[in-house]
């Protein structure tokens, strides 16, 4: 699982923010979307093998916003039986 954190200016609404939400979340591959207002952060946990951070960022771009910081990680998980 990997985590992507974006900041893109001008999500300032939560009926924005919703918006993109909703489109995010209907992407295979998405497991988790929180974004916080009024900053524009957006943190988005996804299945790397399903989607790429780089589809990600450029469905937020074709709504006509802009990111000005992107943090890429990935996220380990230790299973114990």
């Amino acid at each position: 699982m990997n985590q992507v954190t974006l900041y893109v200016p001008g999500i300032c609404c939560m009926n924005v923010n919703h918006s993109i939400e909703q489109e995010i979340k209907a992407l295979n591959g998405i497991i988790s979307y929180k974004g916080t207002l009024p900053k524009g952060k957006i943190v988005i946990e996804y299945t790397h093998r399903l989607i790429s951070s780089q589809e990600i960022t450029d469905i937020i771009k074709e709504r006509g916003f802009s990111i000005v910081k992107k943090i890429q990680r990935e996220k380990t998980v230790d299973i114990y039986n």
